[in-house]
C-alpha cells in the first residue's frame, strides 16, 4: 500500500506493509523508497501520526540516503544535461530549494536541490519511477501470459551490467534492469515478454522464440530497436 504525507511542506511517499511484527518499523530502501512494516491491527492513520512525531528523524534518513547516492553515482549530471524517461529526452534544469524534489515541466526535468548532488537526486528519482511505473507493465504483460503462468511473479528492479532482465520460474521472481525506465514503452514490453516467456521455456531454443512470437510477433524488431536505443541512452 502506497501512502503520501506532508512533512515540513515536503510530500513524502512511503509503502506500508502489514506483517506479524510488534513495532512500527521505518527504513529507507535502495532508491530512496521509505518502507514501513506494521502489525495489521495498526491503522494507516496511526502510521501517518508516527511520521509526524518523527518528522525530523525521517527527513534526516532521507538526507543521509541522498548523500550516499552522491558517493555511489559516478555519472556526471548537471544543469543542461539530457536524461531519458520512457524514451522521452528531458533537459535537466537545476534550481536551489529548501528540500530536494524533482518535477517534469514539458521537456524539462526540474531538479530542486537543497545542496545535494544533482546526480544523486536524479538517481533516487529514477529508482522511485521504476517502482511506481514498471510493475504496471509487468502486470499488463501477465494478462497475456496468465493462461500459461499460474500467478504473477514478484518483481524487483536493480542495475544490471549485461542483462535487461532475469527470472526464477520456480520461485516466481523476476528482476528487471532499472535502466529500462529510460526506454520507450515498446521496449519495456519486449523485456517483460522475453522474461515471461522463460517461465514456459527456460532456454533460448527455437521453441522459446516460437512461443514468444505467438505473444509478440514483432519481438525481433523490438530487440533491434532496444539495441539501437541503448547506444544513445546508455551514454547519458
Amino acid at each position: 500500500m502506497m501512502r503520501k504525507i506532508l512533512l515540513s511542506g515536503r510530500e513524502i511517499e512511503y509503502e506500508l506493509e502489514f506483517k506479524n511484527v510488534k513495532n512500527i518499523n521505518i527504513r529507507v530502501k535502495p532508491g530512496g523508497v521509505i518502507h514501513v512494516s506494521a502489525n495489521k491491527r495498526v491503522s494507516p492513520e496511526s502510521v501517518d501520526e508516527l511520521f509526524r512525531r518523527r518528522e525530523a528523524e525521517v527527513l534526516r534518513m532521507l538526507d543521509r540516503f541522498v548523500t550516499y547516492e552522491a558517493e555511489r553515482v559516478p555519472v556526471k549530471v548537471e544543469d543542461g544535461s539530457v536524461i531519458y524517461l520512457l524514451g522521452k529526452p528531458l533537459t535537466v534544469k537545476v534550481e536551489k530549494a529548501a528540500s530536494n524534489m524533482v518535477t517534469i515541466d514539458g521537456n524539462d526535468l526540474i531538479v530542486y536541490s537543497a545542496g545535494s548532488s544533482t546526480a544523486a537526486i536524479i538517481n533516487a528519482w529514477y529508482d522511485h519511477q521504476c517502482r511506481r511505473v514498471l510493475p504496471e507493465y509487468g502486470h499488463l504483460m501477465y494478462e497475456r501470459f496468465k493462461n500459461y503462468v499460474p500467478h504473477e511473479p514478484d518483481y524487483s528492479f536493480k542495475k544490471m551490467k549485461s542483462r535487461w532482465g532475469s527470472c526464477n520460474p520456480h520461485k516466481y521472481r523476476m528482476s528487471i534492469n532499472r535502466e529500462l525506465i529510460k526506454y520507450d514503452e515498446r521496449l519495456i514490453e519486449f523485456v517483460f515478454c522475453h522474461e515471461y516467456s522463460h517461465f514456459i521455456h527456460q532456454d533460448h531454443s527455437p521453441s522459446f522464440y516460437n512461443f514468444m512470437a505467438g505473444i509478440m510477433p514483432d519481438h525481433r524488431k523490438r530487440k533491434e530497436e532496444l539495441k539501437k536505443a541503448a547506444k544513445i541512452i546508455s551514454q547519458m
